[in-house]
């Protein structure tokens, strides 16, 4: 894909994007990558900047690499072309120590977590990987960052609790936290609300995105009550897992806290199939958790997965029934029908076994199919757009969570529309707010 230029519809961008680098002259240029989605753009602006300039260190980073990093080792011939060198894990110490490299005031041997080809062009792993305490990191900073580059309305800026990629359930067979190197470790509440503080007052926000793979319900009850105490009037969105821990209780303080809404795991509404992923949760309490946040007006976004192993196509019809019944305390359902074998997760570590549990036959494949077709169709999802739940948060935080139902039927209409019906549509987006007409032309 990247060698064949005509195939490569991102060349003349990747080109201006590496001159803009290059003329600030760097010496090291890292590039973050957090999904596979990333790696083939990653790639390619790094070639890109190679081709240009062959002394500059490029250094490959961020949590998919740190899922993948068994694998590195077969991926020699890269480096050179691409990077000079991969970094895993909590890169804060890896780039100040790789600096300290690049100005020859250490040897590359010294630099911690990273992949790099000595002088004999074997591939070395320091493999010291010395976790930083997530207290004593400084606040995030995004200066730098161009606002108009990004297709949200409003800045939203990403915070965590925890180590990107990691998770205090962290059972789940198929789930990258299973894979990293990295441990669990959660900021205290205080130290994580003084960071939301610091960041709405510097770059003039109150939208936040709580990026940790799942927020534990008495942690995030702990930082509600600060947030509350503080008067810090944000909005947030976060993930979570369906525990019958989320009460009633807690639910009535995120909402008073400033949280628009919560992306859930389910995963299966089938109990059987849950028990055997080890998700921990209960199909029952799923339900009570999703009304009572429904009843505390945060909007609820729930996160199916099909294809799972031990499933069968009575499993798929308890996901569309489940659906079906928790219809209106559901603000929207992302169906994922392909599971994904990372490297390091006990799904990959056990590959025949479970995969001789999944079903490949033409009924099931039909028939999951179906069941994922009627779950988009509830929600007006089209086939192929990408209905990113940031933009909607934006939405919801706005005009409150009974009319994202109305946007989405509206945007179902705009991509399957006419001219004229396209034109009455960009008319009723510029009355509701003119922001969101820019998303609906770049989605056209």
């Amino acid at each position: 894909f990247i060698y064949d230029t005509p195939l490569n519809v991102y060349k003349d961008f990747y080109e201006k994007k590496a001159d803009e680098l290059l003329e600030k002259n760097p010496d090291i240029i890292g590039i973050q990558v957090l999904g596979d989605f990333e790696v083939t753009s990653a790639l390619f602006l790094a070639y890109t900047i190679k081709q240009k300039k062959k002394n500059v260190h490029i250094n490959i980073g961020g949590s998919y690499f740190s899922e993948v990093y068994n694998v590195i080792p077969n991926i020699k011939e890269l480096f050179g072309i691409f990077f000079d060198s991969i970094s895993i894990g909590d890169s804060s110490k890896t780039v100040v120590e790789l600096t300290k490299y690049i100005n020859d005031e250490i040897k590359i041997e010294e630099v911690d977590s990273l992949f790099y080809l000595n002088k004999s062009n074997e591939l070395k792993y320091n493999e010291t990987f010395v976790e930083s305490d997530i207290n004593k990191l400084p606040f995030q900073s995004f200066k730098g960052y161009i606002q108009e580059n990004y297709l949200l309305p409003e800045l939203v800026l990403p915070i965590s609790a925890t180590i990107p990629n990691t998770c205090y359930w962290s059972k789940c067979i198929y789930c990258t936290c299973t894979a990293e190197k990295r441990k669990y470790q959660l900021m205290k509440p205080e130290r994580f609300v003084d960071e939301i503080e610091y960041l709405t007052k510097t770059y003039n926000t109150k939208y936040f995105a709580f990026w940790d793979s799942s927020m534990h319900p008495k942690y995030i009850e702990k930082v509600a009550d600060l947030l509350i105490e503080r008067k810090l009037n944000i909005k947030y969105n976060m993930y979570a897992r369906l525990e019958k821990e989320f009460t009633y209780e807690i639910l009535k303080k995120l909402k008073k806290s400033g949280c628009v809404t919560i992306a859930w795991g389910l995963d299966s509404a089938s109990q059987n199939v849950l028990d055997f992923i080890n998700k921990g949760i209960n199909v029952e309490d799923a339900k009570i958790v999703l009304r009572e946040a429904k009843k505390v007006r945060i909007a609820n976004y729930v996160y199916l997965l099909f294809g799972l192993p031990s499933e069968t196509i009575e499993d798929l019809d308890k996901n569309l029934d489940f659906v079906k019944e928790n219809r209106k305390n559901i603000n929207n359902v992302y169906s994922i029908d392909r599971l994904l074998f990372v490297e390091g997760t006990v799904l990959a570590k056990n590959r025949e076994y479970y995969k001789s549990l999944m079903s490949d036959e033409s009924d099931f494949l039909m028939h999951k199919k179906r069941v994922c077709n009627k779950i988009n169709t509830m929600f007006n999802v089209v086939k192929g757009s990408n209905m990113e739940w940031q933009w909607e948060f934006l939405y919801i935080a706005k005009y409150g969570q009974e009319k994202i139902k109305y946007l989405r039927l509206l945007l179902f209409l705009y991509y399957r529309g006419n001219g004229v019906v396209k034109k009455i549509l960009n008319y009723y987006f510029k009355f509701m707010n003119h922001k969101v007409v820019k998303l609906l032309k770049y989605i056209k």
